[in-house]
């Protein structure tokens, strides 16, 4: 039980103290500490009045002791966490609005989970036959998975004539949040099984914060081949895919 020697004692501490939760925490710990000697003394026979003196005297320069404690527990590094954290939520809550806005950043994609890709990637497409695709690799540090394969005839609009073309659908992605997507301006080609080639364009299509859905199209493919190779990027920085049709390319 705290006598008025403990209290007096306490106070003189605590006042050379800045931060009022150390202040509290000082109090509990040395009063315990003070009653846990006084106690020990009493045992030997020491009255309980001279025994809460001695115990006090023992501990030494109360002023000194709150000193070094306030050294310990600065309310100054509480108080710059308090603006850090503040700071923090603001800015946080600043580029989460902004993004919404003009959505950019994380808003500016459209599902968390990337769908999955069909063919063909167009309406104004019918689907002559299907076939697959294979193959995976790396173009400057991005992943590409082929998904599926498909002929597709294309009728004449007001903008183009009529065609045939291979689709095949292809996963992008990466593991750093911090990059763009792949362009798709890379370079890519397609050969046959007979040695002829032609031009691939990539078209990105829906997109999630690390990966892309791609559709490759093989323009003007070779009437009565069914496999094609697809190379994608640079000497040194290639990919390269196959595709194999259920059925040959029709004559045009």
């Amino acid at each position: 039980m705290a006598s008025k020697p403990f209290d007096v004692f306490c106070d003189q501490v605590c006042a050379s103290i800045r931060w009022p939760p150390a202040r509290h925490l000082a109090r509990e710990e040395l009063t315990a500490h003070l009653e846990d000697h006084a106690a020990a003394l009493e045992e030997k026979g020491i009255s309980a009045e001279e025994a809460a003196v001695q115990a006090v005297e023992a501990m030494g320069d109360p002023e000194e002791i709150g000193r070094q404690l306030d050294r310990c527990h600065s309310p100054l590094l509480p108080r710059l966490s308090k603006i850090f954290a503040l700071c923090a939520c603001a800015l946080f809550l600043i580029g989460f609005c902004a993004s919404v806005l003009h959505q950019t950043g994380f808003f500016r994609y459209e599902t968390v989970l990337l769908p999955a890709p069909t063919l063909p990637g167009w309406d104004d497409g019918d689907l002559l036959c299907e076939g697959e695709a294979r193959g995976s690799g790396h173009v400057g540090g991005y992943t590409i998975q082929a998904k599926d394969a498909a002929l597709v005839y294309r009728p004449s609009t007001k903008f183009r004539p009529s065609m045939l073309e291979i689709q095949a659908a292809v996963t992008v992605s990466h593991w750093q949040p911090w990059l763009d997507h792949l362009t798709p301006s890379i370079p890519a080609v397609w050969t046959d099984s007979d040695g002829a080639s032609g031009t691939v364009s990539c078209c990105p299509m829906a997109s999630t914060l690390l990966a892309q859905n791609w559709y490759l199209v093989l323009e003007d493919p070779t009437p009565g081949c069914s496999w094609f190779s697809v190379t994608l990027g640079r000497p040194g920085d290639q990919c390269t895919l196959e595709i194999t049709l259920d059925e040959e390319v029709p004559p045009a």
